[in-house]
């Protein structure tokens, strides 16, 4: 039976004009692990008010903003909805401010529960078992999990029409719209008690625990992120970071079997770039200055150090394996029409209709790679060799490189560039001892080895018979720069 309160009994000690509001509550619809939104629906739908009329009573009695909660907010509602239930209020250490949000490898990823509880994707993750009960677990917004804590079963996915809600009003009226869905009986009082299993409910304690200490654990095995050298474009960066979270930051054995499946990663590797401060240039390095450092530094190998540098061997030998496999193809070759954007085939390699897709290949990882090689047409090569000159620039300033002519200041590498602008020039070569550049090889390595996995990947579903729809191919990795306490690592992320 419903139990009518009248804030008399909650408030006593506050003053007003007018009678105490009257209004209804029932103890069995509150649970300390329910979404605190839902909560807020529940008592709206139990007590048929306008979402409006529920902001005005917590705002009137209680000073409480239901659009706009806080942190401290919502352990208040959590608070009050305890006291309504005649229950103990236990705090909950997933309505907790991580001391700082994640970044995971260069992917910010927000931990506060206040944050990740607003349905301003417009999406509901709720367990088909907890809902039996009018339940919603605060569990379920945490995306790295994949299935109920209570019950052990997938979480399933509703979706709110979002464009007839307004902003403010969605994270309860999402929850509203949810219970009408799915509790069609709702607020009758349920004859069957739908019990959460005790051997489930236990595995919360690691969750607590394990949630509240992420930051520190990310700080302590990936370190402080300074640059992403390769992003994933097939994967949702968002979901890239919840596989790594659940597969290297140390996650309880018994949250294991509930957090989502991570066989898509195909390899996560860290490589020691070094372990001692000779890269402490690379603290104070800025972005262009890390976008630069590849390619200026591949051209300089290529130019000075062809056999030495293994990523420069590795690059040539691809080129020569796709020209290879160019000259024994028979059938079925694929151009790309670069004004266009047009892909047609030819059974002919003689007909001209646009750019091979293996030369297509070529002339991309010459563009990234090896600025000494690259054609292309007059106004092409005018803007590459102009951003290249740039690159040289930025590191000159960094002191990392210097230029190649002692004598030439760096304000001067300008009028060394007019000369020519669509010829190849080397401009500067780089300030680094024997030991760095060694380092510098090894990273280079794993960055060209990502690029020509992904050329391989790409060539050979179209050799297979999948029509290309898209160039370049689609990065499979992530590569990113860290700095773990007092090493220089490169994390290297591969997804299938």
């Amino acid at each position: 039976m419903d139990n009518f309160h009248r804030l008399i009994e909650i408030n006593s000690h506050k003053e007003q004009q007018y009678k105490y509001q009257l209004f209804n509550w029932r103890s069995e619809l509150y649970d300390a692990n329910d979404n605190t939104y839902f909560l807020l629906a529940k008592f709206a739908l139990l007590n048929k008010l306008k979402i409006e009329q529920v902001n005005e009573f917590f705002n009137q009695y209680f000073s409480i903003d239901i659009f706009n909660l806080n942190l401290s907010e919502h352990r208040s509602l959590k608070y009050l909805f305890s006291i309504f239930s005649n229950q103990a209020y236990i705090q909950n250490n997933l309505i907790t401010k991580s001391s700082g949000d994640l970044n995971i490898l260069g992917i910010p990823l927000i931990q506060d529960y206040y944050v990740n509880t607003r349905h301003q994707e417009k999406i509901i993750r709720y367990c088909p078992e907890c809902i039996k009960s009018y339940k919603l677990p605060e569990h379920a917004s945490l995306k790295y999990l994949d299935r109920c804590l209570f019950h052990n079963v997938k979480f399933e996915i509703f979706s709110c029409n979002h464009r007839v809600i307004r902003l403010k009003e969605r994270s309860v009226k999402c929850n509203i719209n949810f219970i009408r869905i799915f509790c069609p009986d709702f607020p009758t009082p349920q004859t069957k008690k739908h019990n959460v299993p005790s051997q489930f409910s236990t595995v919360l304690n690691d969750l607590d625990k394990w949630n509240f200490s992420l930051k520190e654990i990310c700080d302590k095995k990936l370190g402080k992120h300074l640059h992403t050298f390769k992003n994933m474009d097939c994967a949702i960066p968002e979901q890239c970071a919840h596989f790594v979270l659940v597969k290297e930051l140390s996650l309880p054995e018994s949250l294991r079997e509930f957090t989502i499946p991570t066989n898509a990663i195909r390899k996560i590797n860290s490589l020691s770039i070094s372990n001692n401060s000779g890269f402490s240039f690379f603290e104070n390095f800025t972005y262009f200055q890390f976008v630069a450092l590849p390619v200026v530094y591949s051209s300089f190998c290529y130019l000075h150090r062809k056999k030495e540098a293994s990523f420069i061997q590795s690059l040539l030998s691809f080129f020569d394996e796709l020209k290879l496999a160019l000259i024994n193809k028979t059938e079925k070759f694929w151009y790309l029409h670069e004004n266009d954007g047009i892909w047609t085939s030819s059974d002919s390699k003689g007909l001209y209709c646009g750019v091979l897709i293996h030369d297509l290949l070529i002339d991309w990882l010459t563009e990234l790679w090896l600025p000494p090689l690259y054609t292309s047409i007059r106004s092409r090569r005018l803007q590459y060799f102009n951003n290249f000159h740039l690159m040289n620039e930025d590191l000159v300033k960094s002191a990392s490189f210097i230029p190649v002519k002692s004598n030439i200041s760096e304000n001067k590498i300008d009028t060394l560039f007019s000369f020519n602008r669509v010829k190849f020039q080397e401009f500067a070569i780089p300030n680094f001892s024997s030991e760095q550049m060694l380092a510098l090889d090894s990273m280079c390595d794993e960055l060209v080895k990502s690029y020509i996995h992904d050329a391989r990947v790409w060539l050979n579903r179209i050799e297979c018979g999948e029509k290309p729809d898209h160039f370049p191919p689609r990065s499979r990795a992530l590569l990113s720069l860290q700095k773990v306490q007092n090493q220089y690592r490169l994390f290297n992320i591969q997804i299938d």
